[in-house]
């Protein structure tokens, strides 16, 4: 089969009449292309021996341009076709480097001529390329480096492996000396350089010392030379890096050493088990001297049970694992001593072994604390009590027994109140003296046959074999008790309390892990509760667990598929009832089901979703209030939740700013409401809170009252406004308690220069009482309900189109109650 050609020619007559003429000559011609972009797209596909290519086209790219991708893309070699010769065509063709160039007309014996010639020097050029990634893959294989140095040109070029041995770029570069000679000792440099001027080649061994500091080691060879069509001598090098070699021949030289001084008793045998050399720590240790021991059988001298023939057959197939054990070994004297014996064999050629090294150690000190270590691995060093490793060891052992026993088996799961407030507070030394009382009180109070452990932090667990639920239930009473008495530490009195899980064995499950599992719920399900108590476990706990963990999955779904909606309740100002702003509050869209964030949230926050869920909070009302705001015309404030834990991510501050920079919403009509337990870390808060009063943002502590903030507190706190929680609303001015509570929140609020928002107003009479005692702002029923997006935004232009009037002197407005039968039909959790 001939040689397959495309031709590039937009002349259809003139590619007709090439074609012919190559199909005469014995070509076969794959296409004829009348466009640059087609011959690169055909050339692609057809991938040809030889394109032919005009120089001019009139559609689309040149020919040099469409050869030049070509050559760079495809490598297909290109003759180019011209009738013009001028200067300024043959150096835009040699950009792409042509096999040839005819100008037309031409002959039939010049196009077969220059075709020939230019396959013959393709065939040549690749035959170079192959010989020479062959070369370069040898290289590779044996990991060379090599290196080039022009001296006249003062050119130095590296390969292989030249960058990865010495650290230095290997791109070719003006070099007055060969780079590679500074990483040279400067004595062999010196030696070097007369070495080569003697004798013009040299072969030696050398370290360097790259930039990074690791010394290398190499073998070089370095000769000059004068090739054949040059003038000018070169100098050409090869390295090899050696360090693994060398640090072999003295980790030999070391380990000789380490024969000689090492304290651990070393014997070599031969493979019939004869002595053949023994180290001054063998000797010291047994009591024999060299000559007394040297061809005697090493299981006669110095075991006192003898390995067998088959021991030593068994290790010869280990092959480099060898054997380890304790033996009983003897001395001269007689006496028997513990040693920790290494048995290892020596081959070659995956023979049988010729030789058997025993490492041998005295072990009798070992043994000792060995007891100790043992101790301390299954202790807890600060309370000495057993550690999550004895509780896992001895629980099993305990079921196991159990089982056979056909007993039952008490585990108790004990957990301190408030044990990291404490710890913080107070400081780790009084936090770990607390722990140490703590658990002294608990050995006081089991019985010697109970297992106490302290499984982390402020947990401990009990293990109560052949004990029944009601031991157990006495056990926990009495801890309740006891834990609750005061304890002095670091001149501070502390009462610390705790919940306490119990499960049984086997009602409550018949493996460690379940019954681990059973504990940790009643545990919690006793902090919930209400503290200070026990609880022991039940099916329905579990069921809690499970539905606990059928709605965080429900909820991660609901993250990554958006299923949440915010809807919006309106605040108002209370002297002439003006709608002021709303309160973006967080619904899910759960099927037909909308489920309020109380639900949610804390799930939410245990499960690490609430950033994500809160960022999209923010960025959902922020861009929904602009986009009100610049309609309308009305600075209209939007008031957002944001949880603890949003609060003291490291990036909160920034995604705020970020939020108001896309949304464009002024600082000044964004809220952020957080609630008094952010208040905890006191410092870090007031941090945070400067920070937000710096940007424009204001802040208001929802739920207040719930809490336990103080006046001392909440005057340094740089906040803006107090919002009554609903439960201390719902009963004024009926009932006194609360009625007496809101009038001193408002006042609390009044002499700190505080704004005050009540929540859930829902009757006349009881935004009567807030607005005469002084209350500024209000929200809930008695004003509105709470509105999706849609319909507040038609709230909101009927609205402004009546007049900003809203109601009269606080009161219900029933323009905002009436109008919308789509709001929420129940007062929402915020």
């Amino acid at each position: 089969m001939g040689y397959r050609i495309q031709i590039v020619e937009d002349e259809r007559i003139v590619a007709l009449d090439l074609k012919i003429a190559l199909q005469s000559l014995g070509f076969d011609v794959v296409a004829c292309c009348a466009s640059g972009e087609e011959a690169i797209v055909v050339a692609g596909e057809a991938r040809p021996d030889l394109i032919l290519m005009d120089i001019h086209l009139e559609d689309g790219i040149s020919g040099t341009e469409a050869a030049l991708i070509i050559r760079q893309e495809l490598g297909i070699p290109v003759v180019y076709l011209t009738a013009f010769a001028e200067e300024i065509i043959l150096q835009q063709a040699e950009k792409s480097a042509p096999y040839g160039y005819l100008l037309k007309p031409f002959e039939l014996r010049e196009l077969n001529a220059t075709i020939r010639m230019a396959l013959a020097c393709r065939m040549a050029e690749v035959e170079v390329h192959k010989q020479r990634k062959l070369l370069m893959l040898a290289v590779e294989t044996a990991q060379l480096g090599i290196w080039e140095w022009d001296k006249q040109q003062s050119l130095f070029t590296g390969q292989g492996y030249f960058g990865k041995i010495t650290g230095l770029d290997m791109a070719p570069r003006q070099e007055v000396i060969p780079p590679f000679l500074r990483l040279l000792e400067h004595a062999d440099q010196g030696r070097l350089n007369q070495l080569i001027k003697d004798r013009g080649r040299v072969d030696m061994v050398t370290a360097i010392t790259p930039d990074d500091g690791e010394v290398v080691w190499v073998e070089m060879s370095v000769q000059e030379y004068e090739p054949q069509w040059q003038e000018n001598a070169k100098q050409i090098g090869v390295l090899r890096d050696i360090t693994e070699r060398i640090k072999s021949e003295q980790l030999l030289q070391q380990a000789g050493a380490v024969f000689q001084s090492t304290a651990e008793g070393i014997a070599v045998i031969d493979a019939e088990r004869l002595v053949k050399s023994a180290n001054p720590a063998f000797l010291r240790m047994t009591g024999f001297s060299l000559i007394e021991i040297l061809g005697m059988d090493i299981d006669e001298l110095l075991h006192v049970k003898k390995h067998t023939p088959d021991f030593y057959h068994s290790i010869a197939q280990m092959q480099d694992v060898g054997w380890h054990g304790e033996v009983m070994c003897r001395r001269k004297n007689g006496e028997q001593f513990p040693a920790w014996e290494h048995i290892c064999q020596v081959s070659y050629d995956n023979e049988f072994p010729s030789h058997f090294i025993i490492g041998c150690t005295d072990v009798s000190s070992i043994k000792k604390a060995e007891i100790e270590l043992n101790r301390m691995a299954f202790h807890d060093a600060l309370t000495e009590l057993g550690n999550r490793y004895l509780l896992n060891e001895q629980l099993a052992i305990e079921l196991r027994r159990a089982e056979i026993n056909g007993s039952e088996i008490g585990l108790v799961f004990i957990d301190l109140d408030g044990f990291k407030l404490i710890n913080d507070g107070l400081g780790h030394a009084t936090g770990d003296l607390l722990l140490k009382v703590v658990a002294q009180r608990i050995r006081e109070t089991i019985r010697r046959s109970d297992i106490a452990v302290r499984f982390g932090g402020d947990e401990f667990f009990i293990v109560c074999p052949h004990s029944s639920e009601a031991d157990c239930s006495i056990v926990a009473s009495r801890l309740l008790e006891k834990l609750e008495q005061p304890i002095v530490a670091n001149d501070e009195t502390i009462v610390v309390t705790c919940s306490i899980g119990i499960a049984m064995y086997p009602q409550h499950g018949t493996t460690a892990e379940k019954l681990l599992s059973a504990a940790d719920s009643a545990m919690y399900e006793a902090k919930e509760s209400g503290k200070r108590r026990f609880c022991t476990f039940n099916q329905s706990m579990a069921e809690k667990i499970h539905e606990r963990l059928r709605l965080e999955q429900r909820l991660r779904q609901a993250v990554k598929e958006r299923r949440f909606l915010l809807h919006y309740q309106p605040l108002v100002r209370m002297t002439d009832g003006a709608l002021i702003g709303f309160e973006a509050l967080l619904r899910w869209q759960d099927g037909d089901r909308l489920i309020p964030p109380d639900t949610f949230i804390p799930v939410a926050e245990e499960c690490g979703l609430i950033q994500e869920i809160g960022g999209w909070v923010l960025q959902q009302a922020c861009q929904e209030a602009r986009r009100w705001n610049v309609r309308y015309g009305h600075p209209l404030k939007v008031a957002v939740n944001v949880s603890v834990m949003q609060f003291v991510e490291p990036d909160f501050l920034q995604g705020i700013e970020d939020v108001l920079a896309t949304s464009r919403l002024a600082a000044s009509l964004l809220e952020l409401e957080i609630t008094e337990s952010v208040l905890q870390s006191l410092e870090d808060s007031k941090r945070i809170l400067k920070a937000l009063k710096s940007v424009g943002v204001s802040v208001a502590i929802d739920d207040f009252g719930t809490g336990f903030s103080s006046m001392a507190v909440l005057k340094d706190l740089p906040v803006d406004r107090l919002k009554i929680d609903r439960s201390f609303i719902c009963n004024i001015p009926e009932l006194a308690q609360d009625t007496a509570v809101c009038k001193a929140i408002i006042m609390l609020a009044g002499s700190l220069g505080l704004g005050i928002t009540a929540e859930g107003v829902e009757k006349a009479e009881q935004a009567d009482f807030l607005k005469e005692n002084g209350c500024d702002t209000a929200q809930g029923y008695l004003y509105a309900r709470p509105l999706d997006a849609r319909a507040l935004d038609a709230y909101l232009a009927q609205y402004f189109s009546r007049g900003p009037a809203g109601g009269q002197s606080g009161q219900h407005d029933p323009f905002i109650t009436t109008i919308w039968p789509g709001a929420e039909g129940s007062q929402p959790a915020s």
